[in-house]
């Protein structure tokens, strides 16, 4: 299980998991703790709610997000920005850009952002991004940015359905390491990106996250 005193030791975000985090060992999705959390209480900008385990990991449009316990990073933020009408794509696109990011940092390896919301290694997806827009009980609006990356899954435990078009960094990663990835460090270096590219949505500056994008898309 993560251990949330490494994680206090070592995240380097002045906003995301300051002071609020909480990490779980199972919960039905990361998503709805942290809309829970939003809608009950005062928008604490910046939540982190972390989980081992999801019973009822859940992607666009319903799917299913499969993953295996305490194998992968399953992780929502709550944020506090009012997104206007022309925005409202961005924060998946900014968990995606984060992601790809993060991965490259920590592995060397290079993931692909297929839009909206996947992150792919050769065109098998490794992470995907959920947002979900809610308002808390004065009515006011904000937004969960929930993830999931497949850290160290390997190809036998992924159900067989899935091995044609999912991966994990640890198959990716698995010419050059044999060892179980840290997901404290990669979680580390997937926050750093995504505080980085969360105040660029917060302050306007749309142009240079569009940008950044563009350099990270998947191209077919």
């Amino acid at each position: 299980m993560i251990n949330i005193e490494n994680l206090r030791r070592t995240l380097n975000t002045k906003i995301i998991g300051n002071p609020h985090k909480e990490i779980y060992y199972q919960v039905a999705s990361t998503n709805d703790i942290a809309i829970e959390y939003g809608k009950s209480e005062e928008v604490k900008e910046g939540r982190l709610v972390i989980a081992d385990h999801q019973t009822a990991g859940r992607g666009r449009y319903g799917r299913t997000w499969y993953a295996t316990p305490g194998k992968c990073i399953l992780a929502s933020v709550t944020f506090s920005h009012r997104l206007k009408r022309d925005q409202l794509h961005l924060p998946n696109l900014i968990g995606a850009l984060s992601i790809a990011q993060g991965i490259y940092n920590h592995t060397g390896l290079t993931a692909r952002i297929k839009y909206p919301n996947d992150v792919r290694i050769e065109q098998k997806k490794v992470a995907g991004v959920l947002t979900d827009i809610e308002y808390d009980q004065h009515h006011v609006p904000f937004f969960v940015l929930g993830f999931g990356v497949n850290v160290n899954i390997t190809e036998d435990e992924f159900p067989k359905d899935l091995r044609e078009i999912a991966t994990s960094l640890q198959i990716a990663a698995s010419q050059h390491n044999e060892k179980d990835l840290c997901r404290i460090t990669l979680l580390n270096a997937i926050l750093s990106h995504l505080e980085e590219y969360y105040l660029h949505l917060k302050t306007g500056k749309i142009d240079i996250i569009n940008n950044h994008v563009k350099s990270w898309e998947e191209k077919l």
